[in-house]
């Protein structure tokens, strides 16, 4: 088996929380003095690095932990209305599990939306959640493996944004982008994943290498 622990990103990535968070941002927009963005705009920011997009928005950093805590609070009240990204997701990570592989989330969102979701959907597959900072996934990642004891050659990084190409690649993991997610395709190919997947059936064969 080429990886025995593959990590989930959340929102994009299981959790079909786009729209929502769109609206969240609405709501925040004003009280933070953000700049307003359409829909229209939102097209060109799913192409840029989650760093881009704070500077295009007028977000300045020291506001970044307030306005996420915020927003998860936000979307806890929405959580349970939140569809999945891909309607198979839950049943091949399921797969991935009785082949012996370990399974968990990495996130910027919170834990307790994190198992709302999950409750929802009434799934129970994953061996860790782990909340993180905007930009503090690399750090997260690294914990993990030390804990299982596994080198980081056996994890695999399964996301949908540029900043998760680069914290996978900055701790040591191998990243596997999703196509269907919030950055665009060619976005995500700029910046070289291991792997570019359209379908969650296509981890099973990354896996056994």
């Amino acid at each position: 088996m080429k990886y025995k622990y593959v990590i989930f990103d959340f929102d994009g990535t299981l959790a079909d929380t786009e729209e929502a968070n769109f609206v969240i941002y609405q709501k925040l927009a004003e009280k933070y003095n953000l700049r307003n963005i359409t829909m229209d705009e939102l097209g060109r920011l799913k192409k840029m690095h989650a760093k881009e997009v704070m500077a295009y928005i007028q977000l300045k950093k020291r506001y970044l932990p307030f306005l996420l805590k915020r927003g998860k609070t936000l979307l806890t009240q929405d959580i349970k209305n939140i569809s999945l990204c891909k309607p198979d997701i839950f049943h091949i990570i399921g797969r991935l599990r009785n082949m012996g592989i370990k399974t968990g989330i990495i996130t910027t969102n919170s834990k307790t939306n994190v198992k709302l979701f999950l409750e929802t959907h009434n799934v129970d597959v994953f061996d860790t959640i782990v909340s993180a900072a905007m930009f503090g996934k690399e750090a997260k990642m690294k914990k993990i493996a030390r804990k299982a004891k596994m080198s980081l050659d056996k994890f695999l990084y399964v996301g949908d944004e540029i900043r998760d190409i680069t914290a996978a690649r900055n701790a040591g993991m191998d990243i596997a982008s999703v196509g269907w997610g919030y950055n665009t395709v060619e976005s995500l190919r700029k910046h070289e994943p291991d792997y570019l997947i359209f379908e969650p059936s296509e981890l099973i064969d990354i896996c056994k290498g």
